[in-house]
């Protein structure tokens, strides 16, 4: 057995198709498989079968897999070692997550992860759209709401997040009082293009009921977008207070009264979870998150 074609076994085992694990090892797709098939070779079995969702590993890949997983680390170690740089960590993470989430979170949270840990590199991937589970599509994602039990796949809760009403000292000024619910009927609320909305958690009944009772005037799929209009006095804003709370052009509206909530929940694929890259990244993020907790759901 060749032990560096171990290297492109496990990248196939993780990644699940031929670009995805030679994108992560910076080599053309033929060289993971002319390697895996080099590695089958030796050992007399096949590893990997083809399916319509990537290539998922034999009972002997799933048999090889923990070794080969040993190995990787102790080479890692090896190596470290070597260099003078135990413990540091180096490769790519893929991450899916919400707009606000990504942005106002995970984004400047790269900044303390890089200081221990320079050569990680960061693929952050926002968006509003539903989480889509393909072979190869993410490393870990961030998602709204309960996490469905997803075979393949390892859930964490991260935190829950309240959601309040916003507004503008000049657009409540120069508009009828909000002392309850009922006067929403008599002022403009931004929303979300609800045709065009994927997380069907912030359709819920409870938003419904808030967005019946004002006119909505202006929608959009993108919170950055909902919380700009809302600084600039379009109207009431019903928006994630990690993103509002603090915003100093903002003041809230009705907060005993109206606060929906909702959760944060991390995914990871299970063949990744021997992955020191994986773990590290998902540990960062969930101690990232907890020390904020206070911003989630502010006092």
């Amino acid at each position: 057995m060749d032990l560096g074609d171990l290297r492109y076994f496990l990248a196939l085992a993780r990644y699940g198709r031929l670009s995805a694990a030679a994108d992560r090892l910076e080599v053309e797709h033929t060289t993971i498989r002319r390697r895996v098939t080099s590695l089958e070779k030796s050992v007399g079995t096949r590893l990997f079968d083809k399916t319509v969702s990537g290539w998922t590993l034999t009972v002997a890949g799933q048999r090889l897999l923990p070794y080969a997983t040993r190995i990787e680390q102790e080479a890692d170690a090896a190596q470290g070692s070597l260099r003078d740089q135990q413990g540091s960590i180096k490769g790519t993470v893929r991450i899916v997550a919400t707009d606000g989430l990504g942005s106002l979170i995970v984004a400047p949270g790269v900044v303390s992860l890089q200081a221990r840990h320079p050569s990680i590199e960061v693929d952050l991937v926002t968006t509003s759209h539903l989480l889509s589970y393909g072979v190869g599509e993410f490393d870990i994602a961030v998602t709204i709401g309960d996490a469905p039990e997803r075979r393949g796949f390892q859930q964490t809760h991260l935190c829950d997040y309240e959601l309040r009403l916003y507004a503008t000292n000049a657009y409540l000024e120069s508009n009828p009082p909000i002392t309850a619910l009922d006067d929403l009927s008599a002022h403009r609320m931004i929303w979300y293009v609800e045709s065009l909305l994927q997380l069907p958690e912030l359709r819920e009944s409870e938003n419904q009921e808030i967005a019946a009772q004002a006119q909505i005037l202006f929608r959009t799929t993108n919170l950055f977008a909902q919380l700009e209009a809302t600084a600039a006095g379009v109207g009431l804003g019903l928006l994630p207070c990690f993103a509002a709370h603090h915003d100093p052009r903002l003041q809230p509206v009705l907060h005993d009264e109206v606060r929906p909530r909702r959760s944060f929940w991390m995914v990871i694929p299970s063949r990744l979870l021997n992955a020191e890259l994986i773990t590290t990244f998902a540990g960062h993020l969930f101690q990232t998150v907890q020390q904020q907790r206070q911003r989630f759901i502010p006092d």
